[in-house]
């Protein structure tokens, strides 16, 4: 389900996901619209052309890709978030990463490319610069996480670095995914947490 959203919905959202003095967001009205999905859905498959981005308002979506017959989640998150394949979007290629909805969520499906585009400036060039930012921190932290720690340690880290809501709503063969365990390794490092 698509609609626009007013100028005052916008405000407090973009307000909490762009650190900038206040701005009038009314040049990006036209280019956002309200999304609905459930779990399961996917909101980018694998190979689209990435024009679009969409800034979660509430739920968890996880970008994977595919290796042999497995999907390898790289990025898993929540609002305030903005999911799309970067990479296509970044190459004008098409996505070699999907992102799927874990739950059921909502946000703004923004036809970003068409914005910059028509309004170079600013406001523009402060929300590249963003998702820029989000997505180096994403991939270090699990790039950092990955390549210093074993598994039991992967998982604490998991548990203390990443979103409570992610923490509390992934399913565990996707958090398996996540850290690069099998999941039969996490059943028993959770188990033994436990006792603990």
């Amino acid at each position: 389900m698509l609609d626009r959203p007013a100028s005052g919905d916008l405000q407090p959202y973009l307000g909490q996901w762009l650190d900038m003095a206040p701005v009038d967001f009314s040049p990006l009205l036209p280019y956002f619209r309200r999304c609905q999905f459930n779990a399961g859905d996917h909101l980018f498959q694998l190979g689209d052309a990435t024009d679009d981005l969409v800034l979660l308002t509430e739920g968890i979506i996880r970008c994977y890709y595919v290796h042999g017959s497995r999907e390898i989640n790289l990025r898993l998150l929540s609002a305030p978030a903005a999911a799309l394949p970067y990479r296509s979007f970044l190459d004008q290629r098409p996505a070699d990463e999907a992102l799927q909805a874990l739950s059921n969520g909502a946000g703004f499906w923004v036809r970003f490319r068409a914005f910059c585009r028509d309004h170079p400036g600013l406001l523009a060039e402060c929300m590249r610069r963003e998702l820029a930012e989000r997505h180096f921190r994403a991939l270090q932290r699990r790039l950092h996480m990955l390549q210093s720690r074993n598994a039991t340690e992967r998982y604490a880290f998991y548990r203390t670095h990443m979103e409570p809501e992610i923490v509390a709503g992934t399913p565990a063969y996707h958090v398996a995914s996540y850290l690069g365990i099998a999941p039969e390794s996490l059943s028993r490092i959770k188990a033994t947490l436990e006792k603990c």
